[in-house]
């Protein structure tokens, strides 16, 4: 197989990487079709959400592509972070990406694969996982990935963007019970998967979403591959890393007797080496929030791959919140922790575990603040957290 690198200019740009790779040549009239972009969660409109979720412009230029092909039955699917106390879920991620306004121009159908009905399978020998049966349902599966470096598994391109096939539980278990890397992997070889276009109009550093004023660096690329572990290699290099050093991807393609190794792959267009970035993974948001209020003697250690994503958000608005109620406060040495594997540190006077993980993690710590709701609500964080540090 191919892929395909094509400078974008207009829709046919999209059409133009897809017929390189002969991408639809497996669809046949009348076929149902699924597409999973990335659409990670609501936000305000007073922010924008380019480079953050799949742009409404690839996912058209595919779906005129699916329709001249005869086919009408087309459905785009999502499991967005679900979290009721900052009113997120996937029908708010779809109007903040402009998905649903691009599903009603279309006439497509919107599914929440966060939804039942899902489907059990099996993954890393007894663990079992629930992926949504719309994807199963579906004659053919394009998978839209935005592509970004990200704090937990380097980058999140193809591969990655099928987690949000997940049913939420099964979500939090790839983070908490198992392997993120090997979960990731692994359930790649149950979910269906015949087209892959990467959004790269634009590629983000330290993701999932931006931390930094600069994360989103302007790109300009719609990839395309019929095959997924081919287009990671390729994007991975796009972004400064060799795939082999990712270790979902490397683990996937182990499981699939592969090489991840980008002298395999047939590069078509564009010449790979004038677009290359060398972007960053992680950036810590914690301690540079705790920076911008000025607020001393507080600090976060880095919550490592076990917390999963709404705990994830949770947190970051929760200290936000803190940090908003506390700004220019001195604290004795106070450190705040998340997360299965994160430790106090030897020195710190006073400990806040947050969320159940963490709580778990450290139950033999005495006079800890512990916070143990799955995930915290922010603002009842932020309130506990400022009374009991300004007793």
């Amino acid at each position: 197989m191919a892929v395909a690198v094509v400078k974008y200019t207009d829709l046919n740009s999209i059409h133009r990487a897809i017929e390189m790779v002969d991408g639809l040549a497996e669809l046949k009239p009348g076929d149902k079709v699924l597409i999973k972009p990335n659409a990670l969660m609501g936000g305000s409109p007073k922010v924008s959400c380019r480079g953050i979720t799949t742009s409404p412009e690839v996912v058209k230029g595919v779906i005129q592509m699916v329709k001249e092909k005869g086919c009408s039955d087309i459905t785009i699917a999502e499991g967005a972070v679900d979290i009721p106390g900052l009113k997120l879920d996937t029908d708010a991620a779809f109007v903040w990406s402009g998905l649903k306004a691009l599903a009603e121009e279309e006439g497509v159908r919107l599914v929440d694969l966060n939804k039942p009905p899902h489907r059990e399978v099996v993954i890393l020998g007894d663990q079992e996982m629930e992926i949504g049966e719309a994807v199963f349902d579906a004659d053919f599966v394009i998978n839209i990935p935005v592509m970004k470096t990200h704090a937990q598994t380097r980058v999140t391109l193809g591969l990655k963007n099928l987690k949000g096939c997940l049913a939420p539980e099964s979500k939090k278990k790839c983070h908490i019970e198992l392997n993120l890397h090997n979960a990731i992997a692994e359930f790649n070889t149950h979910i269906p998967c015949d087209l892959v276009v990467l959004d790269a109009l634009t590629a983000m550093e330290t993701g999932p979403t931006p931390v930094k004023e600069d994360s989103v660096k302007e790109m300009g690329l719609i990839l395309a591959s019929k095959d997924r572990l081919e287009c990671d290699v390729v994007g991975s290099y796009l972004l400064g890393y060799e795939a082999a050093s990712v270790p979902h991807i490397a683990r996937y393609a182990e499981l699939v007797g592969r090489s991840a190794d980008l002298e395999k792959v047939e590069v078509l267009g564009e010449d790979i080496d004038q677009y290359r970035l060398k972007l960053d993974y992680y950036f810590n948001w914690a301690e540079h929030m705790i920076e911008n209020f000025d607020i001393k003697g507080l600090r976060m250690p880095y919550y490592g791959d076990h917390l999963c994503s709404a705990c994830g958000f949770n947190l970051y608005a929760g200290l936000l919140y803190f940090c908003r109620e506390n700004r220019g406060a001195s604290f004795d040495n106070v450190e705040f922790c998340s997360g299965l594997s994160v430790r106090p540190s030897k020195g710190a006077k006073k400990v806040a575990l947050l969320g159940k993980c963490a709580v778990k993690a450290n139950k033999g710590l005495k006079d800890a603040i512990k916070i143990g709701a799955c995930p915290p609500d922010p603002k009842k964080m932020a309130e506990k957290l400022t009374e009991a540090l300004n007793k």
